[in-house]
């Protein structure tokens, strides 16, 4: 009589659903870690949330400064000045926590990746950490300065009355969104490398970019077009950028 055939034992750890749940179960645990550093990083910051202010508001604060006029911001609600320096204190710890933000980003889109390949993590959260401070000191260097001292020329013949809120919408927001942008070179680099998009499909892509670059800059900056310009131009250098390194991934 043959031997009966030995049925190995079904292993339902590689099942859809088994990876599903794997997947959901470590993004949780990812995002713990990630908003307890960025807590730990905004505490950190609220013992220096003033100094924090007055290097954020520098840019505004020198240009009314060599206008004659009051350096000081206003509120017109109770709450504003704590929540000005709540979000100058968030901020300051996204920036802290943005090497350990931005690895935990990557656990979760590669959650396979192995030891031996640790370099390349390294490597990925080095880069986009450096890209995210560096799109953010052009803004605070370049761009604000400059659009700053555009926009109180504009409006020289008025009395102004700069309120906290106001300050916070156009510096806080301007500054994440040329931080963010800053990653389209590495990820068009990454997308190339994986085979999800070509140099010559970003290419043909540029039009839509173009318009993507233009309303992106009308949410985040005043209705004016120079600095809708100001803005939307270093996006489309950057993802020209993405294009050259797409390309250059590709070989």
């Amino acid at each position: 009589m043959p031997d009966a055939a030995v049925q190995e034992p079904h292993d339902d750890s590689e099942s859809p659903l088994a990876l599903l749940i794997a997947g959901v179960e470590r993004a949780r645990k990812l995002t713990v870690w990630s908003l307890l550093v960025l807590a730990i990083g905004t505490a950190v910051c609220w013992s220096w949330s003033q100094e924090i202010y007055d290097l954020l508001a520098r840019p505004l604060t020198r240009a009314l400064a060599a206008r004659g006029q009051d350096e000081r911001l206003v509120f017109t609600r109770l709450t504003d000045p704590f929540i000005l320096y709540f979000t100058v204190s968030l901020f300051g710890g996204l920036i802290i926590a943005s090497p350990v933000l931005l690895g935990q980003l990557f656990l979760i889109v590669a959650p396979r990746m192995r030891h031996r390949r640790v370099l390349a993590i390294v490597a990925f959260v080095l880069t986009a950490t450096t890209l995210f401070l560096a799109g953010m000191a052009f803004c605070y260097l370049v761009l604000i300065p400059f659009a700053v001292s555009y926009l109180l020329e504009i409006g020289a013949d008025f009395e102004s009355a700069i309120t906290v809120r106001d300050f916070l919408r156009f510096t806080v927001r301007l500054m994440l969104a040329l931080g963010v942008a800053a990653q389209l070179p590495l990820v068009s680099f990454s997308a190339a490398r994986l085979g999800l998009v070509s140099a010559r499909t970003l290419w043909r892509w540029f039009p839509y970019a173009v318009l993507a670059a233009f309303v992106l800059a009308a949410w985040l900056t005043p209705p004016d077009v120079l600095s809708q310009v100001l803005v939307a131009a270093p996006l489309l250098v950057l993802y020209l950028l993405g294009v050259a390194v797409a390309a250059l991934a590709e070989r």
